[in-house]
């Protein structure tokens, strides 16, 4: 049988080499230039052609008729009904199987458009199929993205392939796919499973291991998911990417595959010297020629018609009408287009549904052959193949045939078990009857996806028609120019000739539909195409309109292609090779690449005639059972059960997990934070305890200790001094600063209490706690319990010199501890006991206190509470050891008990709180008149001046004092060195300044806690107290004087009070004026910021919205993206401008410029917290949008996910879970480390953990690189639209790299420091060597960083050292933790134990300040705003220092130094500063002038005395009584117009003055208003540089 095959085919094979040497063209496999005239015609994906009007709902691209009745219950009345009707004609399964394959070689529109469009289908009550209610899915058709916009460009479909027959079917879509099937091993074949061993009728494609994009449904057949969702890799490499769909499509898949690989062999026999190349060409030349006259010629006159007598429809017939075309071949015509029409695609070439059968009868090779396999012998010898049930739940292991239903994308299967059964079965099973009845396995039981495991194919077409707007059946009849029908009866006018009952009865249902809906019973009108069109079908095939659509479509489809093989103008093929083509019909392609012969199938495949061999047992139908050769079974199975499937099934662990995890991250993170803090301060802790040092020698009755202060404070190195002549015991810090003691003298008759002590007796037993009658205890740690023993001993002597009593007694050093009367606990008490005295004093309540009733303990501690003298000092902030205290302690004390209690304390503050000065000054006078002799000589009067200047820590010379003392005495009229009566004394406070000023004193509580003083406040403003805030104003005093009052020049110095409002609303409004008129600038450029924020987020917003509201994740989650995308914008808007705020080269450079006026330079650290707020903001928008937005994907199958997500591929059969998505995607697991890092990121950087773990929140914000990596990394997926953080980041980038490289640029070295002195106000004063390479300039600012705390934790001071200098200083204030560090580091307790070797420093810098101009201007005026004195401190300096030098010039001839500050405590550590100016500049170049600009609500009585002795001092002693130097102190703001119009007018000749200012806002502000001002109306020019800080 092979060798007269092959002689048959070698004959045509031989006329090959009679060709042209020169390769022909072949038809292009996208179908571009096949028509020359129009290129485009027949390409792939061009649109469908339309015959009838496109009918729309809205005449764009709504589904058409919205009246029609619900697809489910058209298909129920119209394409449901009685199974197991064998074609009347005889047309046989492969027929039809071979009608679906000629489908998918000239159409393919079955891909849903992107993004989907679902218009699923309710199930209608009445539907016995599915559930009522539930939705069958139906996605809507890809269409021409350029249509559907207007009616006059309404939507049109796409077809994905060519309309040829082109043998697309044969060797895929593109030359990709064709090169991916072919063996390319010099034989011109498609490549096959062991191609070496297997002979051709036995060959298989290889297996598609390289995972060609065949279409891979899931496996309706099986029970799990699993099972259901196969790889694409399973299947073999064809042409069809449809093909594995049934055994019986593949069958013929593999069918052309054999052919090709058959024609091949025969031309490489013939011509060995052939290419490979060359071989493929000619046996897929010949193959599609083949494929093209079989299917037009042999297969389709077949499918239009046959009629009872065997004829068939003729194609080629001269006469042609409307109902009966004809288009015999006339040679190619260019001007014919070949494309799809809507009415072929979606209805007419659908009549083939009607002809499927439900299954298939199988055949082996048959016993005998002729009349053996004819009438009953059939059954017996034909060899029918049983199939063995794969389906669990059925009846039986076997049944005789093979179902449909259950075979959908299982071809192989039974393709692989025995494909010539297939042929043979298709042979002999006929088709189901030519009518408008669909069988259950398409009606009811076709394939669907995961969600929806069985659909209604009737249902889906008659969807399909409406998606594609085709219009009713009557329009399409006339656009065929068929009549329209005048009533329903007409459709099939033929009964009963040659139609079934059952149609008739389907018209008639279907109108009464129609009806029942409310629409036209009369006529078929709005009937939809596909169902109109099979009623029309009568036996013989399909009716008037189905035939005429089906012949103008294949008739197109050849006359417009170039390459069909009768045309012989494409060179192709001879006459003599068209003839033979001819000749080819589908039996001799099954012959040749099977092992079925003429013997085993008929002649004529396609039909099976009465006469021809192996009829089928019977026409397959469900529910059937037969005796078959002796076997008794079901005929076929039953179609397994529709399914549901929820795609977020498996994913709501993950995602709840996923969320719960993460949000934990942030408690877990704080958790961290916090216990990395709580070590920290531990450390710190230990840091702070000190080693008690055994010392040998010096006092014996001193002893250098620990000292145990309380749990939060931990301890302290301290003396203790045992002094037997004042009876007391001192306690001192190891620099013999006096920091408390224990008065253990008698007064009067009352008996000193013994003195308790507690020894440790377990630990290191070196512990003791000592308690004396109302005293703090004293819990003190030895270095060993010798230097312990021996402390006992001489305070038990000391104790009995004084006659008081010791009790000893041993106790656990945890008891020592939980029992101590602690500083805190004393504390606590001493706050109620304050709080009852500001009650008694204030007659209010204890509501007025935020005090809670008292208990009776409580009570009578309070009641029995006496203050010692240290506890009296601290009441009101004041030294226990000084003469003003010890004066006013013992005037309180007036039992003389030693203790002040509370009667007394409560008389002393009545005095102090009313207005009567003549009160306070007599309490003035008796706390010097020591002896109450009722005089105070000129010894009680320097005692006096002498105490109020140790208060303020002021030295003068005696002669200084002598000079001070003399003016009073001139002022009291009393001859100086006699002794001062009370009334001559009371002269000197008779001046109306001086009276106010007293009558308004009083002695502040400084000991009380500030929620106490808060209230105490508050319920003074409520009584109407008389006492009011303290307003000194030395205007008065000041009228005269020269800003340069030592200098004798005649600048005005004025200052002004600012008047704060009465009411609340007046308070508010001046608070918020003035944090307008503060931070303009900062608030100019938030707002404008905040703005450009809100824009950009809303035009993505807008965008996601509108102008992609068609967009495919947008249908999915909703609003949700469009506020996830602008969330994402937003993030790009705020993460990379925070690289601009963290250039600090960049902002000194611009801050030196004249850019400083219009941007708020100094305010970069605001506006980087300000942006990351924002930042952190839409970072939890996005985080909770995809939240929703990932449940959303999560619910999506695989197939729709890849269209959204056009960058993304997932293989249908791998479902797209949450956590597929989160942790498996570059998207997903970058969005969950981002998240991470926020966290982290953000929740070091809180306040409490730059405080306490600086080094964790320096280290976590350095993730910051991270942080942007994987941002560009998150957006590189390109899922939803492509990257764009690179865009905002680069430019943010490129400024922050080359900051960065600036910075490296300094060579990081080690630095000595040279000396560290703890100065007051908690300020550390560092002086380190200079390196040698080390520049700067006055004013300028670097970064330190200590090697013991941290080499990468480096933190900015202002340097106050000058240029000249050969050290760098800096003046360090311990205000957080890495300052306290510094401080503690360099403390001389610490350092003693590590030989004073002080600890080096990283240095980095310097960084430039605005004010080196001033040695440009002949005048310069600095002023400094509380702290903002600091730049100016190495300024001052270096003025000095350049004035000095005879043969330095430059322009400044004249300084003016104005420092506005709050208080006089900040004078302390700029003391010195001033001071050393004032002595090094002996030419008069700098004058200094110093204004407090707030005093105390409550002016203190203290005060009160100092600022009036400050008077008298700066007139006698030229020198300030607070700050002791020469600088003149104002009190109150200056008046900057006078100031400067003063020295305007002081300097007549200079043009221009340089005014340099650094401060707060609303002061460098009303600075430049002034300047402003005075440019407009004076001659000077005043030039003003600014600094805010």
């Amino acid at each position: 049988m092979y060798a007269s095959a092959a002689g048959f085919f070698l004959l045509a094979a031989v006329f090959v080499s009679a060709q042209e040497e020169t390769e022909p063209e072949l038809a292009p496999l996208d179908g571009w230039y096949n028509n020359l005239l129009h290129p485009e015609w027949g390409a792939v994906d061009t649109i469908l052609l339309r015959k009838s009007p496109t009918s729309y709902a809205d005449g764009v691209y709504h589904m058409a008729g919205p009246n029609r009745p619900n697809p489910f219950e058209v298909s129920r009345v119209a394409h449901r009904g009685i199974m197991g009707l064998g074609s009347e004609r005889g047309r046989t399964a492969l027929m039809t199987y071979y009608g679906q394959q000629v489908v998918e070689e000239i159409m393919d529109v079955q891909r849903p458009g992107c993004p989907r469009e679902y218009e699923n289908m309710v199930v209608p009550d009445n539907d016995p199929l599915y559930t009522p209610g539930i939705q069958m899915p139906f996605t809507r058709s890809r269409f021409d993205a350029r249509t559907g916009q207007s009616p006059s460009n309404p939507r049109q479909q796409l077809n994905e392939i060519t309309p040829y027959l082109d043998g697309q079917l044969m060797y895929g879509p593109a030359k990709a796919w064709t090169d991916a099937i072919r063996a390319f091993d010099g034989t011109g074949r498609l490549k096959a499973l062991d191609d070496k061993y297997t002979p051709l009728q036995e060959s298989f494609p290889v297996i598609n291991n390289i995972r060609l994009p065949f279409a891979n449904p899931p496996n309706p057949r099986a029970n799990t998911v699993d099972e259901r969702l196969q790889p694409v890799a399973r299947f073999w490499r064809l042409g069809n990417p449809r093909g594995f769909e049934n055994p019986f499509l593949l069958s013929i898949g593999v069918m052309w595959f054999r052919l090709h690989n058959f024609w091949a062999e025969m031309i490489k026999q013939e011509h060995p010297d052939y290419t490979d190349e060359a071989l493929f060409t000619e046996a897929r030349k010949w193959v599609v020629a083949i494929h093209q006259k079989i299917t037009l010629y042999d297969w389709l006159p077949r499918w239009l018609e046959i009629q009872s007598d065997g004829t068939i429809y003729d194609l080629n017939g001269t006469s042609s009408t409307p109902e009966r075309p004809t288009c015999p071949y006339q040679g190619y015509n260019p001007n014919i287009h070949p494309g799809i029409t809507h009415e072929f695609q979606t209805s007419a070439m659908r009549y083939g549904h009607t002809l499927v059968t439900p299954g298939l009868w199988r055949r082996g090779t048959p016993i005998g052959s002729g009349n053996d396999l004819l009438g009953n012998n059939a059954e017996q010898n034909c060899n029918w193949t049983r199939t063995t049930l794969k389906v669990p739940g059925q009846v039986g292991e076997q049944v005789h045939a093979f179902r449909l239903c259950n075979a959908y994308w299982n071809s192989q299967e039974a393709v692989q078990e025995d494909v010539d059964s297939l042929f043979r079965g298709m042979a002999s099973t006929l088709g189901e009857r030519e009518d408008h009845i669909m069988v259950a396995d398409l009606a009811g039981d076709v394939f669907g996806p995961l969600e929806f495991s069985r659909r209604d194919l009737a249902a889906l077409n008659i969807q399909r028609g409406r998606d594609h707007g085709l219009p009713d059946y009557q329009a399409v009849r006339e656009a065929f120019d068929l009549p329209r029908l005048n009533s329903w009866d007409e459709i099939n006018p033929t009964f009963p000739t040659d139609v079934p009952a059952s149609t008739i009865d389907a018209i008639a249902n279907l109108r009464q539909l129609y009806i029942d809906k409310g629409l036209n019973g009369s006529v078929p009108d709005d009937v939809d195409l596909f169902t109109g069109g099979l009623m029309e079908t009568t036996f013989d095939g399909p009716g008037p309109l189905f035939r005429a659509i089906l012949v103008e479509q294949f008739c197109r489809v050849r006359d417009g292609d170039r390459f069909w093989y009768e045309n012989k103008d494409n060179g192709l093929f001879s006459q003599f090779d068209i003839e033979r083509i001819n000749n080819f019909t589908i039996f001799d392609v099954i012959k040749n690449v099977t092992n079925v012969d003429e013997s085993q199938i008929q002649i004529d495949p396609f039909i099976h005639a009465s006469n021809d061999i192996c009829p089928q047992p019977e026409q397959l139908n469900i529910s059937r059972t037969r005796d078959l050769n002796g076997q008794t079974s079901l005929v076929i199975e039953n179609c397994t059960a529709f399914q549901t499937y929820d795609y977020f099934f498996n994913s709501e662990i993950s995602f709840a997990l996923t969320f719960f995890v993460v949000g934990l991250c942030v408690p877990a993170t704080v958790g961290i934070m916090w216990l990395l803090a709580k070590r920290r301060i531990k450390n710190m802790t230990l840091r702070k305890k000190k080693v008690a040092k055994k010392v040998r020698g010096g006092d014996p009755n001193t002893f250098e200790v620990l000292e145990w202060v309380g749990h939060k404070d931990g301890e302290r190195n301290i003396k203790i001094g045992l002094d037997n002549q004042r009876r007391k015991i001192h306690v001192s810090d190891r620099r013999g600063k006096p920091l408390r003691m224990i008065d253990l003298r008698q007064r009067g008759d009352v008996q000193i209490r013994p003195v308790y002590v507690w020894l440790e007796d377990d630990h290191s037993n070196t512990m003791c706690s000592v308690r004396a009658e109302g005293e703090i205890d004293l819990v003190l740690k030895f270095a060993d319990i010798e230097d312990r023993t021996e402390f006992i001993q001489k305070l038990e002597v000391f104790l009995s010199s004084i006659n008081v009593d010791l009790n000893q007694t041993n106790m656990r050093h945890d008891i020592i501890l939980n029992n101590a009367q602690t500083k805190d606990k004393r504390q606590k008490l001493l706050d109620k006991f304050f709080r009852i005295v500001s009650l008694q004093a204030f007659q209010g309540t204890a509501e007025d206190m935020a005090m809670e009733p008292l208990d009776m303990d409580t009570s009578k501690q309070l009641a029995d509470i006496r203050l010692t003298r240290t506890e009296f000092a601290e009441a009101f902030g004041l030294k226990p050891t000084s003469i003003f205290v010890r004066n006013m302690f013992l005037l309180v004390d007036a039992d003389k008990s030693g203790f002040v209690n509370f009667r007394e304390f409560l008389d002393f503050f009545v005095v102090l709180s009313s207005q009567d000065s003549d009160s306070k000054v007599q309490l003035i006078f008796n706390m010097y008149d020591i002896g109450q002799k009722g005089v105070l000589s000129k010894s009680d009067f320097s005692k006096m001046i002498a105490s109020l200047l140790d208060l303020s820590d002021s030295t003068l010379d005696k002669s200084k004092v002598a000079d001070l003392i003399s003016s009073m005495y001139r002022v009291a009229n009393v001859r100086e060195g006699s002794d001062m009566t009370f009334t001559d004394f009371k002269k000197i406070f008779e001046d109306e300044e001086y009276a106010k000023t007293l009558a308004n004193a009083r002695l502040d509580l400084d000991g009380m806690s500030q929620e106490a003083q808060s209230h105490t406040k508050k319920r003074k403003n409520n009584l109407q107290s008389k006492s009011q805030t303290l307003k000194r104003n030395y205007d008065k005093g000041s009228k005269g004087r020269g800003l340069s009052g030592r200098r004798g020049t005649m600048v005005k110095v004025t200052t002004k009070k600012i008047g704060y409002p009465k009411t609340k609303i007046g308070q508010l409004w001046f608070e918020f004026t003035s944090k307008v008129a503060t931070y303009q600038l900062v608030i100019f450029w938030t707002v404008l910021y905040t703005l450009c924020l809100m824009g950009v987020f809303t035009e993505r917003a807008f965008y996601y919205s509108v102008e992609r509201e068609h967009a495919g994740l947008r249908r999915i989650a909703g609003y949700g993206v469009t506020i996830t995308r602008g969330a994402a914008s937003s993030m790009m808007f705020t993460y990379c401008p925070l690289l601009i705020t963290m250039s600090r080269n960049l902002i000194t450079f611009f801050r030196e410029t004249s850019l400083h006026r219009f941007f708020p330079w100094d305010s970069m650290h605001f506006l980087h917290k300000y942006i990351a707020f924002w930042a952190l903001f839409f970072t939890l928008v996005h985080v909770v949008g995809h939240s929703i937005n990932l449940y959303h994907i999560s619910t999506q199958s695989s197939g729709d996910l890849n269209c959204i997500f056009r960058e993304y591929f997932r293989a249908q059969d791998v479902l797209a879970s949450f956590h597929y998505w989160t942790y498996t995607t570059i998207t997903g697991i970058t969005g969950i480390i981002l998240t991470l890092i926020v966290i982290v990121m953000y929740v070091f950087a809180m306040p409490y953990a730059r405080r306490y773990v600086f080094n964790a929140f320096w280290t976590t914000h350095k993730f910051y690189v991270l942080l942007y990596l994987f941002s560009i990394l998150h957006g590189a997926a390109r899922l939803v639209q492509p990257p764009l953080f690179w865009l905002y980041l680069l430019p943010c980038l490129v400024i922050f790299v080359i900051d960065k490289m600036i910075s490296a640029s300094r060579n990081t070295i080690e630095i000595g420091v040279i000396s560290a002195d703890l100065l007051p106000s908690d300020v550390t004063a560092l002086v380190f060597k200079r390196p040698a390479s080390f520049e700067y300039k006055s004013g300028q600012w670097v970064r330190i960083a200590c090697l013991d705390l941290g080499k990468s934790e480096y933190h900015p001071f202002t340097l106050t050292s000058a240029p000249h200098e050969e050290h760098l200083s800096l003046h360090i204030r311990a205000v957080g933790p890495w300052t306290t560090n510094i401080r503690e580091l360099y403390d001389p307790d610490r350092l003693e134990y590590k030989k004073y070797k002080l600890p080096k420093l990283f240095l980095d810098g310097p960084y430039g300040e605005g004010h080196q101009d001033w040695y440009r201007f002949q005048v310069a005026i600095l002023v400094g705003g509380g702290i903002g004195v600091t730049p100016f401190a190495s300024i001052l300096k270096d003025i000095v220092h350049k004035s000095k030098i005879d043969d330095f010039r430059f322009p400044c001839k004249k300084v003016y130094f104005l420092w506005v500050t709050r208080t006089q405590k900040q004078f302390e550590w700029m003391t010195d500063i001033i001071r050393e100016v004032e002595n090094n500049d002996l030419k008069g170049f700098v004058d200094v002038h110093i204004f407090i600009t707030q005093f105390k609500e409550k002016f203190d009585f203290r005060t009160t005395m100092l600022y009036i002795c400050e008077r008298h001092f700066q007139k006698v002693a030229g020198k300030s009584l607070f700050t002791g130097l020469s600088a003149t102190t104002h009190f109150g703001r200056p008046q900057f117009q006078d100031i400067l119009r003063s020295i305007g007018n002081e300097h007549p000749q200079v043009n221009r003055v340089g005014v340099f200012s650094c401060g707060p806002p609303p002061m460098t502000n009303q600075l430049d208003r002034t300047c402003s001002d005075l440019n407009k109306v004076q001659g000077t020019l005043f030039k003003h540089h600014f600094e805010n800080f």
